[in-house]
């Protein structure tokens, strides 16, 4: 924060507790040792800048409760910077719900629901391909999720060469959003410069055939229609980052709570048991009903949600000055939301570091006690493509196949920024019966 903004002099401060550093910028801070020492704000210093940080129930509920009092557009200046200054992550008030409003026939969970048994068969083929191989878990199911959305929401001629570049990107990308600064130089990599350059002319391309009157009845079509009939104005620009979400939104947080999610599912061989047994006659169709008919799966999904969300803090910058918990927070001042932070305190969920998806049956928890995709209206654009993917890949995987897991790297829970992206967690899919 520049010394031009107001700040609160008696804030409590992070390093008055002596916690010591680790070893990495952003695995630095011990935010749940603080949180119970200094209460649900204090500020602390990250990247040579006071920041304030927020935490805990009462913080989600104040985060949330007026989304105009933070400016996203100054928060999130790297998806400003590689995805033009439409893109929905860093608009404010009435341009980001207008944005929201034309994303929704192609987001909405009306819009992708019907899209289960197509998904379904796209997930079920790659699975079949690449039974019996040694393969890095991760990068499959990254590889699935994408060629599932080309195949689904923005229907395309999509290679393995290009689905290869749109992956590289985005992984390269996400990775430069958590680096300040810095991400100026790792962006300017020439590897990334060209990847991001065939990414957005091939977009460029497919936008301009759907513009020129091309059909391929999927939900980019029906983006275009809702705003056609609106009598909105179609722009080139707009719509290119718009169609590289339909196809990469959610991939890889998807891959890395599968990831992840799967790794601690085989180490509780009890529970693997029960929820193979309730997957045994999965069909697609059963999904369209809602998951009432697997309710193991829905809290085997909910507590990987809950133990591995992949963005526990957001970082924020004052809109409008408002009080929290006694100190107000000027316009400007810089901000660590600590969404996540209740997911890990045990008065909410007990032994919370324990992967226990049995405290899910017959039990709801506070809506402000679960921070994986944020709130208010600025819920993650991709919540319900996760929660169709999810599902149908544990389903058709636990159906039809053995998960063998090779050498496993051990995956811990980070308070600050999540698991790590452990990307090499070798695995076999070896079939239960013979290919039909």
């Amino acid at each position: 924060m520049t010394s031009s903004t107001p700040f609160p002099a008696d804030l409590p401060r992070y390093e008055s507790l002596g916690l010591g550093a680790a070893q990495s910028e952003l695995e630095q801070f011990d935010h749940l040792t603080a949180y119970r020492q200094l209460g649900p704000i204090y500020q602390l210093t990250f990247r040579g800048e006071t920041w304030v940080a927020i935490g805990g129930m009462e913080a989600n509920e104040a985060a949330w409760r007026n989304p105009d009092q933070w400016d996203y557009h100054e928060a999130l200046p790297p998806f400003r910077e590689l995805m033009g200054p439409s893109h929905v992550t860093q608009l404010d008030g009435e341009p980001h719900r207008r944005k929201r409003r034309n994303l929704k026939p192609g987001f909405a969970m009306s819009a992708v629901f019907g899209l289960i048994p197509a998904i379904d068969h796209s997930v079920a083929g790659d699975l079949r391909a690449a039974a019996g191989q040694s393969l890095r878990l991760h990068d499959f199911f990254m590889l699935a999720l994408t060629r599932a959305n080309s195949r689904t929401l923005l229907r395309c001629d999509f290679d393995d060469v290009t689905a290869a570049t749109f992956i590289r990107f985005e992984e390269h990308f996400i990775r430069g959003t958590s680096m300040g600064e810095a991400r100026h130089a790792y962006y300017a990599l020439p590897g990334f410069v060209a990847d991001r350059a065939a990414v957005f002319a091939f977009l460029g391309e497919l936008v301009d055939r759907r513009l020129a009157g091309e059909s391929a009845g999927d939900n980019f079509d029906a983006m275009i229609a809702e705003r056609r009939e609106r009598g909105e104005t179609l722009d080139r620009a707009e719509l290119i980052p718009e169609a590289y979400l339909l196809l990469m939104a959610g991939t890889g947080n998807t891959a890395k709570l599968l990831n992840c999610g799967l790794q601690n599912l085989s180490q509780d061989p009890a529970w693997l048991a029960r929820l193979t047994a309730e997957l045994a006659d999965y069909t697609p169709e059963k999904f369209l009903g809602g998951m009432g008919a697997f309710p193991l799966l829905k809290a085997t999904l909910l507590e990987i949600e809950r133990l591995f969300p992949a963005a526990p803090v957001l970082a924020r910058v004052v809109a409008e000055p408002f009080t929290f918990n006694g100190y107000t927070l000027e316009k400007g001042t810089k901000v660590l939301h600590l969404q996540t932070l209740p997911h890990f305190l045990d008065e909410i969920y007990a032994d919370p570091y324990r992967f226990d998806p049995a405290r899910w049956i017959d039990r709801e928890y506070p809506k402000k006690a679960q921070g994986t995709y944020g709130g208010s209206t600025h819920l993650c654009l991709g919540i319900n493509l996760v929660r169709l993917h999810m599902p149908v890949v544990v389903a058709n995987l636990l159906r039809d196949y053995r998960l063998e897991l090779g050498e496993q790297p051990r995956i811990t829970v980070n308070v600050n920024y999540g698991v790590p992206q452990v990307a090499d967690l070798m695995a076999r899919f070896e079939p239960l019966r013979a290919a039909v």
